[in-house]
């Protein structure tokens, strides 16, 4: 089970996320639901969860980077998911510098956050693909930091890029994105080309780089 911890303080976003969450998948269970910051932690440190998915704007978070970086100290292993309903530079960058993996406008359907859910989940990075330009670019940028070339990926190179890294094959990549296995061969070329790599193993780690800590940078160099 994929236990996920909601953080909103829209208690009506809040709950319909909650059941639509429970209905949706039967691997997800949400283990709480929190309306501040400080009950954010609180309940970050007393279940621990996988992943968090968090608003931007809730009482008591105060500098983003900062506040992610506590719910990183209370629970190490879990993953954060922002969920904005804006899409800013700096909220991107504050996000990314806290350790967040993924940045979901509040009007994405419930397949694109059910898709950023598992992709994060499964260590990849997840951007929404309709984010300006510039938002884009900051998020990916910062994240990528261990692994620089990751900057030079289009958006849909970014997300056959994190298909991979789940282990997905060509047709089901190009079912998932309702593009041809052909289209995805020659994304996969020009993805190898930009981070240097030779096979799928590879490209997958540089994906991996970007948001793993300089103790793992052994690991990500052989890759």
């Amino acid at each position: 089970m994929l236990r996920i911890l909601l953080a909103d303080d829209h208690s009506l976003f809040r709950e319909m996320l909650a059941e639509v969450l429970r209905r949706k998948s039967e691997t997800f269970t949400v283990v709480g639901e929190a309306r501040d910051g400080a009950e954010t932690l609180t309940l970050v440190a007393l279940h621990q969860p996988d992943l968090l998915l968090l608003d931007y704007e809730m009482p008591s978070v105060g500098r983003l980077s900062t506040f992610c970086q506590e719910v990183a100290d209370k629970s190490p292993a879990t993953r954060t998911l922002l969920v904005s309903g804006y899409a800013r530079e700096k909220i991107a960058l504050e996000a990314a510098v806290g350790g967040v993996l993924g940045y979901v406008l509040k009007g994405a359907s419930i397949t694109d956050l059910l898709q950023a859910i598992t992709i994060i989940h499964e260590g990849g990075i997840w951007i929404d693909p309709r984010l300006p330009p510039p938002v884009f670019r900051a998020f990916l940028g910062q994240v990528g930091k261990a692994a620089p070339n990751l900057g030079q990926l289009s958006r849909q190179e970014l997300h056959i890029l994190s298909f991979v890294s789940q282990g997905l094959g060509n047709k089901e990549i190009g079912a998932r994105l309702y593009i041809s296995e052909k289209t995805v061969k020659n994304h996969l070329t020009h993805i190898f080309d930009k981070l240097g790599v030779r096979n799928r193993e590879q490209a997958a780690l540089a994906l991996l780089a970007g948001e793993k800590s300089e103790e793992d940078a052994e690991p990500k160099g052989e890759g």
